[in-house]
């Protein structure tokens, strides 16, 4: 595949009659990153995008999208062609070569994280309308909910901001270091918001769940484990909220109480969730991808 072996990144994009995935060939390779764009029916390629080493997942804004690279240029092209519109970079290459984390947008603006840890809005046309680096690292990916943009910190707390202008809008502080992706669901006619975090005490890091009230105004619960959860974020199924970490354990919590409901066990380092109305899929870093269904499925 053009060039040699290749790794997938970040989620990929379904749009229309399109899916959508990036790819890049690791640290220190020559012959960059592509963006595909395959037919789902068929699997056949209407078009590929060469951006030298895309890794992030993508943001969709009307009929384009927008991503990120490990050399921190971030690019809006066409989803019907592929077709770049604009790229925008403010920073060298990461030295580190970290994945970034995806996008988000409200339609309006653009909002992503350096690696530097800074925090960029630009308009649609690619123009800076703001950037800020937060006095404490950010920790999580960026989470654009009801008109606000939320992301952890290395300091335990969760920050919202204005994204027209980057101003504060709230925080609230949390038991332990928010991480990854943020997850929303709605019980009934209430809003809430899960964060997975990392519990750094006595020499030792644990995985911990948090539960918010709507637009962060608290935390409901939290619970905890003896490992780091490595799945990407908290997901939410049925009255669950479900876990993996790099054992291939996976834990499911009450939704209401946090309380562990059921536990089991995979071969692999979970990294994602996915489920229909009976089924849940587990993928694991190792390559792969489970069909499990709980034994007390009906409760």
């Amino acid at each position: 595949m053009d060039g040699g072996p290749r790794s997938f990144h970040g989620d990929p994009l379904v749009f229309e009659d399109l899916v959508l995935v990036s790819t890049d060939r690791g640290c220190g390779a020559t012959g960059g990153g592509y963006v595909y764009a395959f037919e789902p029916k068929s699997g056949k390629l209407r078009w590929k995008l060469n951006a030298g080493g895309p890794s992030t997942g993508f943001a969709e804004i009307d009929n384009t999208f927008v991503f990120g690279t490990r050399e921190d240029e971030w690019i809006l092209a066409g989803t019907d062609s592929g077709k770049v519109k604009w790229k925008f970079s403010e920073s060298a290459p990461d030295p580190l070569c970290e994945v970034r984390t995806a996008p988000v947008t409200d339609s309006e603006t653009i909002n992503f994280v350096g690696h530097d840890g800074t925090i960029f809005a630009l308009n649609k046309a690619g123009r800076k309308i703001w950037s800020q680096r937060p006095a404490s690292p950010v920790t999580t990916s960026l989470f654009m909910y009801k008109d606000v943009l939320y992301f952890g910190a290395a300091d335990g707390h969760v920050y919202g901001v204005d994204p027209p202008d980057g101003k504060p809008l709230n925080n609230v502080a949390t038991p332990a270091i928010p991480k990854g992706r943020f997850a929303e669901a709605s019980e009934g006619e209430v809003d809430t918001e899960y964060v997975f975090a990392l519990d750094k005490k006595d020499g030792k890091s644990r995985g911990m769940l948090l539960k918010f009230s709507d637009e962060f105004e608290r935390v409901l619960w939290s619970s905890s484990a003896e490992r780091e959860w490595t799945s990407e974020q908290p997901h939410v199924w049925k009255d669950w909220v479900i876990a993996g970490n790099c054992k291939g354990d996976i834990v499911a919590y009450g939704a209401t109480d946090g309380k562990q409901k059921w536990s089991d066990h995979v071969k692999g380092c979970i990294r994602s969730f996915g489920h229909d109305a009976s089924t849940l899929y587990i993928g694991v870093q190792e390559g792969t991808v489970y069909a499990y269904q709980p034994s007390n499925f009906l409760h």
